[in-house]
């Protein structure tokens, strides 16, 4: 069965590390990106087949990266996660821009694990 591959968003180094640990631990390939234009342009090229975001980070946010994807014909269906700190405010704004789903920070691994789980098998 080939490993599904998740693109990280993220420019805290502690938040997008934590992320990736949890994906890598539980067979997922992961590729890591700083901001949203790093993570535009690899999204573009790596074909993902799950897209998490942070809403705010630098050059181009996770807001901007949504909708940039949902506007790419080869890349406009990968669903996209949004996790944010800023509470349901900025992710119910970001899932009106065509984000599939939310998780608030802190992260809790376990449910991060479940969400993915659920985006990636429709």
């Amino acid at each position: 069965m080939e490993r599904k591959r998740i693109l990280i968003v993220e420019d805290d180094d502690t938040a997008r590390e934590l992320v990736r640990m949890t994906l890598e631990r539980h067979g997922y390939d992961v590729v890591v990106a700083e901001n949203g234009v790093e993570g535009y342009d690899l999204a573009a090229e790596v074909a993902a087949d799950l897209v998490i975001t942070d809403i705010h980070m630098p050059l181009a946010d996770g807001t901007h990266l949504v909708r940039r994807i949902r506007g790419t014909p080869h890349i406009a269906s990968t669903p996209v996660l949004v996790v944010t700190g800023y509470g349901t405010g900025g992710a119910t704004f970001t899932l009106a821009q065509g984000a599939d789903a939310y998780e608030p920070k802190p992260l809790d691994p376990q449910t991060l694990l479940t969400t993915v789980e659920r985006l990636l098998t429709g």
